[in-house]
């Protein structure tokens, strides 16, 4: 298994907040994982479950009420993972 996941599938503007080469994909795999449930598209979705597995994704997902991306999180939960 790779460190990472295949980054040409991902836009720049979805890790706006740093350098995605700089992202440590095992130490950060919630805030990744979260970030594209949030904000990714399917095929970012797709790489994401391919290089997590869904187990991992049910562990570090997190859901949280008061954040705008709740239901986008929710219905990317529904859709590629339940």
């Amino acid at each position: 298994m790779s460190n990472q996941p295949d980054l040409t599938k991902f836009r720049g503007a979805i890790f706006w907040d740093t350098a995605i080469e700089n992202i440590d994909f095992t130490a950060h795999r919630g805030y990744v994982i979260n970030r594209i449930f949030e904000r990714g598209n399917e095929e970012q979705i797709l790489e994401i479950i391919h290089f997590y597995g869904i187990e991992t994704i049910k562990t570090e997902i997190r859901l949280d009420s008061k954040s705008p991306f709740e239901r986008k999180i929710r219905e990317n939960l529904e859709k590629y993972i339940y």
